[in-house]
């Protein structure tokens, strides 16, 4: 169950981080912007975000499955992490570290630190679902 809770929040954060730039980068923030805005710059904060999504996952997210007691630790961790890189949202950058905190504290609920880990779990939430927020007020706006 927590393999399929990863993928489904892993899968989640690299669709919100796509939709995000594609709002940014190709349709704009501004209401006189020409479509597309800027192609460069969506493929290459996509494929920053992306590879965030992966190494995050992969190497942070993977091997913690196994310690519940490390996992809701670093949940708060790379949720203050995604706060902090908030100001980088027009490339995407928070979102992989959110995702990676909600990931880790699903898997610290099990843990120790069981507080730590659904702080973890709120950050990496709020963080998803703010900016995404934004961008969504961006193109309707």
């Amino acid at each position: 169950m927590t393999r399929r809770r990863e993928a489904a929040v892993a899968i989640v954060v690299a669709l919100v981080s796509v939709a995000t730039m594609a709002v940014d980068h190709l349709f704009g923030t501004e209401g006189d912007d020409a479509w597309p805005v800027d192609p460069v710059a969506f493929f290459i904060s996509t494929a920053i975000a992306l590879t965030l999504v992966f190494v995050l996952f992969r190497f942070v997210v993977a091997p913690a499955r196994g310690d519940p007691d490390r996992a809701g630790k670093r949940a708060l961790v790379y949720g203050v992490l995604a706060v902090v890189t908030v100001p980088l949202l027009f490339l995407a950058i928070p979102f992989p570290f959110a995702g990676a905190a909600a990931a880790l504290g699903f898997v610290g609920r099990d843990g120790r630190h069981r507080r730590r880990a659904t702080a973890g779990v709120v950050i990496g939430a709020l963080v998803v679902v703010l900016g995404l927020g934004a961008y969504i007020g961006a193109l309707v706006g």
